[in-house]
């Protein structure tokens, strides 16, 4: 809108500086219509106009050179933090690959041991039946120690070298 010299102080733009100032333009009736022409006058308008436009320019730049700078520093810390998320999640699955190692070369040295465990139990079991049977075979002798004759001698004879034989082969296999 064409603003006309003749109708008073009219303000013709506004801005805020970087303080939070505010910055008005306005525009100044002419003092005296008769001395200037046309041409003049729309020409001290136009110049009016630029100085507007520049001092607006001028605060939208130092607002935008703010911001830039604040900009910059935010993508230079986002950088900075992508890079040690980077390096963590490398050296995490680096230990996770070395600690899996670990555990599979110990779980390959201990496989061969389960055959020898179950051997172990089969083993523990016969030594407790033969453990067992000696309990049984002293108690029968020292009864027979108290009343000779009551049994059959031959019988536990047998018996006993049965025992021997089997605790033999045991040992020789343990």
């Amino acid at each position: 809108t064409q603003i006309s010299p003749k109708e008073g102080w009219q303000v013709y733009s506004s801005a805020q500086d970087p303080d939070g100032r505010c910055i008005c333009t306005v525009v100044a009736p002419e003092q005296n219509l008769c001395s200037r022409d046309a041409k003049s006058r729309q020409l001290r308008q136009l110049l009016e106009k630029v100085q507007n436009m520049s001092q607006s320019i001028e605060v939208l730049n130092l607002r935008t050179q703010r911001d830039f700078q604040y900009v910059l520093k935010m993508e230079t810390q986002m950088k900075g933090l992508k890079a040690k998320f980077r390096q963590i999640e490398d050296d995490r699955k680096t230990l996770m690959t070395k600690h899996f190692q670990e555990l599979k070369e110990k779980m390959d040295e201990l496989l061969p041991l389960i055959p020898v465990l179950e051997q172990y139990k089969t083993d523990a079991k016969l030594i407790t039946q033969f453990k067992e049977e000696i309990r049984n075979l002293s108690s029968v002798l020292t009864g027979i120690q108290e009343e000779i004759g009551a049994y059959d001698y031959e019988e536990l004879h047998q018996r006993v070298l049965s025992l021997e034989t089997r605790l033999r082969d045991c040992m020789k296999k343990l």
